[in-house]
């Protein structure tokens, strides 16, 4: 029976994804825990991604809701869309080629069930190969330990949560009337999210990997990597200063050092890249930000790099 038991909907952006989404779509189906939706936000593709999801939903009426875009929107605004048809009070995060160990959702509601003031439960995970399928070893995964009020840790360090694993209220985005962001094409709207979040609500953290994050040549990360990301997170943890200013009492001193912490960050990209120009102006802002801890970074940096 599952009558008083709430609806998780999971959102899910695709783009030509047909070589991996029907593994994925099965991960979802094979969940121990009912009632689940699974909302499909296709973006344009051009391969068999959307014959792949529509046999899916014939296969399981009423489990699938598949809607299509006609031009390329990125996956930012994507889970939006599939958020605006959602009607579940429980969302969790999937991209289209990672997995769900079967009984992740099941493990989950029941730690939100426990706790009222938890808004978001995030698991263990573990990274494969696409090609071979097997673990990889030295994957790291740096939520460990990542729970209850996460503000400081998270403006500190990054993103400390792999979206994949997450399942959250919606009635905590519902506080702050809080979407996904949509400033990049694919970067940043889970980061924001856990930051503005943070701000009401606990997190709690199963240390069992119930989620496999897919490692092939077409990852979205992999193409961010190549990008100066670093410098978009100090943007983001400034975009996020601005709407919600009441973050910078509570972070205190964490404030100047986290974005210090990115813009090193960039520095450090910048110049393993030899744009000289852009390494020194992100140097200056971090020495503006936090004087202190930037002048021993640079110097421990130095130190490494004599070594």
């Amino acid at each position: 029976m599952t009558e008083d038991r709430p609806l998780v909907s999971v959102l899910m952006p695709t783009f030509n994804g047909s070589a991996f989404v029907g593994e994925t779509i099965e991960s979802v189906l094979a969940q121990t825990y009912e009632p689940t939706e699974l909302i499909v936000i296709d973006d344009a593709s051009t391969d068999e991604t959307v014959a792949i999801v529509e046999e899916f939903a014939v296969r399981t009426p009423g489990r699938i809701k598949l809607q299509q875009n006609r031009q390329r929107q990125g996956p930012c605004a994507g889970r939006n869309d599939a958020l605006a048809v959602a009607n579940g009070s429980l969302l969790a995060w999937l991209d289209q080629d990672d997995l769900w160990l079967p009984h992740k959702i099941a493990r989950q509601v029941e730690v939100l069930e426990q706790d009222s003031a938890v808004g978001v439960v995030h698991t263990a995970f573990e990274a494969f190969d696409s090609d071979t399928g097997e673990k990889l070893q030295k994957w790291a995964d740096p939520g460990i330990g990542a729970e209850g009020d996460l503000l400081v840790s998270l403006f500190e360090q990054g993103n400390l949560l792999a979206s994949i694993t997450t399942l959250f209220r919606r009635s905590a985005l519902e506080r702050r009337g809080l979407r996904f962001r949509e400033k990049d094409f694919s970067y940043g709207d889970d980061y924001y999210l856990w930051l503005a979040l943070s701000l009401d609500w606990r997190f709690a953290r199963i240390e069992e990997p119930l989620a496999h994050y897919r490692r092939h040549s077409e990852n979205e990360s992999d193409r961010l990597g190549r990008s100066n990301f670093h410098a978009r997170r100090a943007a983001l943890l400034r975009e996020f200063l601005r709407d919600f200013p009441e973050a910078k009492a509570r972070l205190g001193h964490s404030r100047r050092l986290g974005l210090a912490r990115a813009l090193i960050d960039a520095a450090g990209f910048e110049g393993r890249a030899g744009r000289r120009t852009k390494q020194v102006l992100y140097v200056t802002q971090a020495l503006a930000e936090d004087p202190v801890w930037t002048a021993k970074a640079l110097s421990a940096s130095r130190s490494e790099a004599q070594a």
